[in-house]
């Protein structure tokens, strides 16, 4: 009976001796699906120039450039129609510029919104805010959500409104 004990465990030794041996690891390395980092910058600045006009200005305090987009932080967005947008955060990709936290929209005119979420298209110069917003103009406080925002035109659509309207 012992002898039968002896085999099997011979056996099952050499079983897993041969199967350690079989295996071959393979080392992959990680893909990260928002890309690697390549380039950091302080103090960034990216315009965009044209030959009639002043065209527009990115900068920020901090860009960490990735494969697919760039992540920026305490962001200045400025353009040649007297706009200007200033957030804490911004990612930058294919034409569009996603800012949050703390958002402040003015304009030459004195228009103010203020917001925690913006998507901004560079192409269309079109500023969407899905969420809730606050409009200042002239003393009159507009709340409301799902604003749109042609920045071409200086056209305005929204949902939801609630004014306070300051009546001279």
């Amino acid at each position: 009976m012992a002898l039968k004990i002896e085999y099997t465990l011979v056996l099952i030794i050499t079983l897993l001796i041969a199967s350690i041996l079989g295996i071959n690891p393979v080392s992959k390395p990680a893909i990260n699906s928002k890309g690697d980092k390549e380039v950091s910058f302080k103090n960034f600045d990216l315009f965009e120039l044209n030959v009639d006009t002043k065209g527009k200005k990115v900068s920020a305090y901090e860009a960490i450039k990735y494969r697919n987009y760039l992540d920026l932080k305490e962001v200045n967005l400025s353009d040649e129609n007297g706009h200007n947008i200033v957030a804490k955060r911004a990612i930058y990709e294919n034409n569009n510029i996603f800012l949050k936290e703390n958002i402040l929209l003015t304009r030459d005119d004195g228009l103010r919104f203020k917001a925690q979420k913006l998507n901004y298209n560079f192409k269309t110069e079109s500023v969407v805010i899905s969420k809730a917003f606050i409009l200042d103009f002239n003393g009159s406080n507009i709340k409301g959500d799902n604003l749109e925002y042609n920045m071409k035109e200086r056209s305005i659509s929204a949902d939801h409104i609630v004014a306070s309207l300051l009546v001279e």
